[in-house]
């Protein structure tokens, strides 16, 4: 009954990304043609050969987001550096470029760093604890945002309701704080094993309570996490320089303060819709009501908008291919140990 429970959620799942991305890609068409073909191609033109600038412009934000990830790893028990760049970067690819709503990003961190050796339980105690880090930083980094809207007269109402989204928001993080360090993994492990065996159940109880105490292990190393959440609020600003440089490069520039709201509101608006695989139509659209805002034509918005799309392609495609490669060789390694048994 659970595996059969399981595998409905999963294509439930699956059902309503495929939707998500179809949606997406057809209100990101229909706002191209809105605008005409031609005129956001001739916006995107202007940027030219400048594109291969916006991943040497990405690269710091992200390289802080993977440090923020191995500081809540156990001291002296930390996932090498490289291994995290690594499966932050394979997870990363694989959420830009499969329709798995994020998740199988998740599970491709996970087997990145078990390959390396590191404890399945510590590998998702500290991804659960990133997440939240992550999380706290979006809504920190979304009032920066917000508190530029409100200097814009223009923006005052958006600001206001963007801003009860925050508060929202918050306060959803902090029940999802409060339920980690109660142990909420035994406490479902618990209710949902009741529908295995007695054997299995306690199986999974087990591993449960460890996964507690973990994370709970985690939120009390508090300065590390403090540092965590820094690194991950630094991250996020250092993100505006690829809006800032696209837009400078495709001939109109527009300041840091402005770059960092468009960037912080539109992050926040990817995560909102995350059963639209890559945001698709939702950051088209959220890019064309925000540049309004500053004086910014909707056509060059679409483009700016594709411009960091291409970034994304740059970044994701040799990033899924490594990762096949490193699921090739250990499935090679897995066959070669079989055939000498």
């Amino acid at each position: 009954m659970a595996s059969f429970s399981g595998s409905t959620s999963d294509d439930m799942l699956k059902i309503w990304t495929a939707i998500g991305l179809l949606a997406g890609l057809a209100v990101a068409a229909v706002l191209v043609a809105w605008q005409g073909f031609a005129a956001v191609a001739s916006e995107m033109a202007a940027l030219g050969w400048g594109v291969v600038l916006l991943p040497f412009a990405f690269l710091p934000g992200f390289v802080l987001m993977a440090l923020a990830w191995r500081l809540l790893f156990r001291p002296g028990a930390e996932a090498a550096v490289g291994d995290v760049l690594r499966a932050r970067w394979m997870a990363l690819s694989v959420n830009v470029l499969l329709p798995l709503a994020t998740i199988g990003g998740e599970i491709v961190k996970a087997r990145v760093l078990m390959q390396a050796g590191i404890r399945a339980t510590e590998v998702v105690a500290t991804m659960v604890v990133d997440k939240t880090v992550g999380a706290v930083s979006l809504t920190l980094w979304g009032l920066i945002g917000v508190a530029f809207l409100l200097s814009i007269e223009s923006g005052g109402e958006l600001a206001l309701w963007s801003a009860t989204a925050f508060a929202l928001l918050a306060a959803g993080i902090a029940v999802f704080i409060f339920g980690q360090r109660a142990g909420a993994f035994g406490i479902l492990a618990r209710l949902f094993g009741k529908l295995g065996k007695a054997g299995g159940r306690a199986a999974i109880v087990d591993e449960a309570a460890d996964l507690d105490a973990t994370i709970r292990a985690i939120y009390g190393r508090r300065w590390r996490a403090a540092w965590a959440c820094l690194l991950w609020l630094l991250s996020r600003i250092l993100l505006t320089a690829e809006i800032w440089l696209a837009a400078a490069l495709m001939g109109q520039p527009i300041t840091l303060w402005e770059a960092l709201m468009l960037k912080s509101l539109i992050s926040a608006l990817r995560v909102a819709a995350f059963v639209v695989p890559g945001g698709w139509g939702v950051q088209e659209g959220g890019y064309i009501v925000l540049g309004g805002l500053i004086g910014l034509s909707p056509g060059f918005m679409l483009a700016l908008s594709l411009a960091t799309r291409a970034r994304e392609l740059m970044v994701a495609i040799p990033g899924l291919l490594a990762w096949q490669h490193l699921e090739g060789r250990a499935l090679w390694r897995r066959l070669t140990a079989t055939r000498r048994r």
